[in-house]
């Protein structure tokens, strides 16, 4: 690490890079971006198919982002998006069988992965750490 300490923004921006640098390997098997499978495991938590809008909130990207990922994913024949009967202006993303079968296959391979890391750290800073950033999105996020 260099004389000086990081500033805070540079160093999360610098940790987001490297940790998406890092799961790319393991995604690139399924086919699929790091951000694209955030966008999968969010939409296999869910109970019901969801709005872009929603789906762009948990991701923190605006609503034109998300349309384009996820007529990605589309392509990739993971996710399917449908009109909104209660909203004619909005449509609701579920996945497809593959979709669900590729969240099922990898989250184990994504859990292996997390599990390993920060393994030098205390699970204390982690959760600490976890805390934290969790605050911080709090406190950027508008209401």
């Amino acid at each position: 690490m260099p004389d000086t300490e990081r500033d805070l923004v540079s160093g999360v921006i610098q940790l987001a890079n490297l940790l998406t640098r890092r799961l790319a390997p393991i995604f690139e098997r399924a086919k699929v971006t790091p951000q694209q499978w955030s966008i999968l495991a969010i939409l296999a938590d869910s109970d019901a198919s969801m709005t872009l809008a929603s789906i762009a909130r948990k991701m923190m990207v605006s609503k034109q982002n998300m349309t384009g990922m996820i007529a990605r994913l589309e392509q990739l024949g993971l996710a399917e998006r449908h009109d909104d009967p209660k909203d004619l202006r909005s449509s609701r993303v579920q996945l497809t069988r593959r979709g669900r079968a590729l969240v099922e296959k990898f989250r184990p391979v994504y859990a292996e992965w997390r599990g390993r890391l920060g393994r030098e750290l205390p699970e204390r800073d982690i959760a600490a750490l976890t805390r934290t950033v969790d605050r911080l999105i709090d406190e950027l996020e508008p209401e």
